[in-house]
């Protein structure tokens, strides 16, 4: 799976509009005319996916790398009249029924990731004379952890104190989340050249051969643990894209920083020998140099790319 695992990974495209019961639920501004609920609730760094019944919760984690943690915001609240009348405790469970139902629903393949990747609360308490409660979940990129799997965290509210009611759209929801590897980003192309062949030996001199100093940005996206996938690659000045190497890799080994290029769309794309394939990362720069169809119209492509920005 393409992530800024996307994962996925992430892969992923964040979705914000709500479903229609979503926007029901925002279009009925008097509070005191409905009926005092426990819900889930949004935050800044949540956005709403579509669901046709149950919410979305999707969090770009941005870059996690191997062994660190990041966290997103679980809210539960009191909707209704007035603030809570007194102390509500809420707990919440994991629901995989509910995650089967919403990828049905939504057409995604989101699986709850190993429990050593993942803690959420199991308990939240809405103080008297207030609204809402909000605690922290936390997603640690361990071995466990796998850039090529879409994650989400079912979650329901189990029960509550006081005889508290649940909403019945709103006391479930799934939590997914997008991280990416240390290699993820925007590359400006520093320098380079591409190299057409008619036949091995014979260079075809054509104008898509030369250098690709200054050719647009790179995307480098996360689809493994050390691996990204290169987006926009172009023939030699900015003449347009390259075909036929459909979802080109960079894998580092991150005990050398040696790159191997790989390539699922060209089985016979292999580092270029003779040539420098490997990453800096003091200056996060790759230096690689590939080689595909050896035997026939053979094309060679060496570069330098520069990290410029996150992706």
């Amino acid at each position: 799976m393409k992530q800024m695992k996307l994962v996925t990974i992430l892969c992923l495209t964040l979705i914000t509009g709500l479903t229609s019961c979503l926007k029901e639920r925002a279009m009925n501004t008097d509070a005191s005319q409905s009926p005092s609920v426990i819900a889930f609730g949004n935050t800044e760094n949540n956005v709403a996916a579509s669901s046709s019944t149950y919410p979305g919760f999707y969090s770009d984690l941005g870059t996690l790398a191997t062994g660190a943690s990041k966290t997103f915001n679980v809210i539960v609240q009191y909707d209704g009249a007035g603030d809570a009348p007194s102390d509500i405790t809420v707990n919440l469970a994991l629901d995989n029924a509910l995650l089967t139902k919403y990828n049905t629903e939504n057409g995604t393949s989101y699986v709850v990731p190993p429990t050593a990747v993942y803690s959420i609360p199991s308990t939240l308490t809405i103080k008297k004379g207030t609204r809402t409660a909000s605690a922290e979940a936390k997603i640690t990129n361990n071995s466990s952890f796998d850039f090529n799997k879409a994650y989400a965290i079912p979650v329901t509210i189990s029960s509550t104190s006081n005889n508290a009611p649940v909403s019945a759209n709103f006391g479930k929801a799934v939590y997914s989340f997008g991280v990416r590897n240390i290699y993820d980003g925007v590359y400006s192309v520093v320098s380079g050249a591409v190299t057409r062949y008619t036949a091995p030996g014979v260079p075809a001199n054509d104008a898509l051969s030369g250098s690709v100093a200054g050719n647009p940005d790179i995307t480098l996206t996360t689809v493994g643990a050390t691996t990204v996938e290169i987006g926009n690659l172009q023939w030699a000045a900015s003449q347009g894209g390259v075909g036929g190497v459909a979802n080109l890799r960079i894998t580092v080994d991150p005990a050398t920083n040696l790159v191997t290029m790989s390539c699922l769309g060209n089985g016979t794309l292999t580092n270029w020998a003779g040539h420098q394939n490997k990453y800096d990362p003091a200056t996060k720069t790759f230096s690689v140099a590939f080689i595909w169809n050896p035997t026939s119209t053979t094309r060679t492509y060496e570069m330098v790319l520069k990290y410029k920005h996150d992706r």
